[in-house]
């Protein structure tokens, strides 16, 4: 048993209690659920601030969760853009063209071709 005042005992203990209910911590939001479902309701929370989902190729946009798929809908000529860019920098070491193809062929030099990508299955 835990010893003290009443009011300490219990205001300690709903500081860690996983069955309490608290309010999402996020502005605008104001879900309220048990302290044990936090990880789960910010992976979903719609105020929650996240990153584009083309923030790998460039995108430098961050909203609302609830507001994310209007960006992505109205940026598809900006993120077409920034997926062009990221293309036109990445560079093949070896081109043959065809009709050397046949020499490149005979030699005893080793051949390596990089994954990629070519049908949707």
């Amino acid at each position: 048993k835990e010893k003290g005042k009443y009011q300490t005992i219990t205001t300690d203990h709903l500081k860690v209690c996983l069955e309490h209910r608290i309010t999402c911590s996020t502005p605008g939001c104001g879900v309220r659920f048990k302290r044990k479902n936090t990880l789960p309701h910010l992976s979903t929370c719609q105020r929650k601030k996240i990153k584009c989902d083309y923030s790998k190729i460039g995108c430098a946009h961050e909203s609302c969760r609830d507001e994310m798929a209007e960006h992505i809908t109205g940026s598809t000529e900006h993120h077409l853009k920034l997926a062009m860019q990221q293309l036109a920098t990445q560079t093949c070491p070896t081109v043959i063209e065809m009709d050397k193809f046949q020499l490149h062929k005979d030699t005893s030099a080793s051949w390596y071709s990089p994954p990629f990508y070519s049908h949707p299955r």
